[in-house]
């Protein structure tokens, strides 16, 4: 019956008993209610231990009971007001607001006021900005993320120069390196193909047999553990070859370092700005990271 889901919920419980405004508390329930699977926990003890420990959280800390003001300031202007009651505390309350209106983009100053009264506020906030592709460093909050084209005759696991080039016909794979510090849950990682560029199904009758699809392994202490290994049944879902990108998908994934593999072939002659790689938390897109932009040009064979 023990498991690490169950066990952090009866830590939880307990934390929640002796000291409800401890500063771990807040990461402790957002680990348990990642740590679900298709939105439900695995056993029946996680489950009854997990709804026992979040209920004492909820009464500890009054979300039901919620009465309070809220505010945001960007650089000491209000952008959003509002007052939570208990018929309102489960609704989200969202404000958008144009790059435009900041006074300085590189330093800007993002100030959230909770008045007093009982209830629990969370919030999150996201930028997106657009640059030129080969301006785009890559950039790690959680999860790092590195891509790489290499010739299709360099063996899987093996060293290889990076391809900057490719003629049309030819056959390109790509590894991308996910690294992921600290488990992470319902992971997705996307990666953008050279619009002169298609993925290979091998799944296709027009595709050669000699491709041996996209694969997954983990690197364990410098042995890589491909998809035979049981940890495959544990943290691999399912890849999506589309005609633009190419999209992986893992429920779980321990920490440890994993590398993807699939191959393209090139298609149309002319200089392509590739978009990064890019991998989040499906439930909670802050945790993420991506590789940075490049430029792959398809040449005459």
């Amino acid at each position: 019956m023990d498991t690490d889901t169950r066990s952090t919920a009866i830590v939880l419980d307990a934390l929640v008993a002796v000291d409800p405004e401890g500063d771990l508390l807040p990461n402790v329930v957002r680990w348990l209610m990642t740590a679900r699977r298709a939105g439900i926990w695995e056993t029946t003890q996680e489950t009854v231990w997990a709804l026992i420990a979040l209920t004492d959280w909820m009464v500890a800390t009054g979300e039901l009971d919620a009465d309070y003001d809220l505010s945001v300031d960007l650089d000491g202007e209000e952008i959003l007001a509002a007052h939570v009651t208990p018929s309102t505390a489960g609704d989200p309350i969202v404000s958008t607001l144009p790059l435009s209106s900041w006074e300085d983009p590189q330093a800007a100053l993002l100030t959230f006021f909770r008045g007093d009264g009982p209830g629990r506020l969370y919030y999150t906030a996201h930028v997106e900005a657009y640059l030129p592709v080969e301006e785009v460093e890559p950039l790690d909050r959680g999860i790092i993320v590195q891509r790489q084209y290499v010739s299709a005759s360099c063996a899987r696991g093996e060293s290889c120069e990076s391809l900057e080039e490719a003629a049309v016909g030819e056959i390109v794979q790509v590894r991308l390196t996910i690294i992921a510090p600290h488990d992470l849950y319902y992971v997705v990682l996307e990666d953008p193909l050279p619009a002169g560029g298609e993925a290979i199904d091998p799944t296709l009758a027009t595709s050669s047999l000699a491709d041996p699809g996209p694969a997954l392994y983990r690197d364990s202490g410098g042995r890589r553990s491909w998809w035979w290994s049981p940890w495959w049944w544990s943290w691999y879902s399912h890849s999506e070859l589309r005609d633009e990108k190419v999209v992986l998908f893992a429920d779980y994934l321990p920490s440890g370092t994993y590398t993807y593999e699939y191959s393209f072939r090139a298609t149309q002659v002319g200089n392509y700005h590739v978009l990064p790689a890019t991998a989040w938390e499906f439930y909670f897109p802050e945790v993420f990271g991506r590789s940075e932009g490049e430029l792959f040009e398809v040449i005459e064979p």
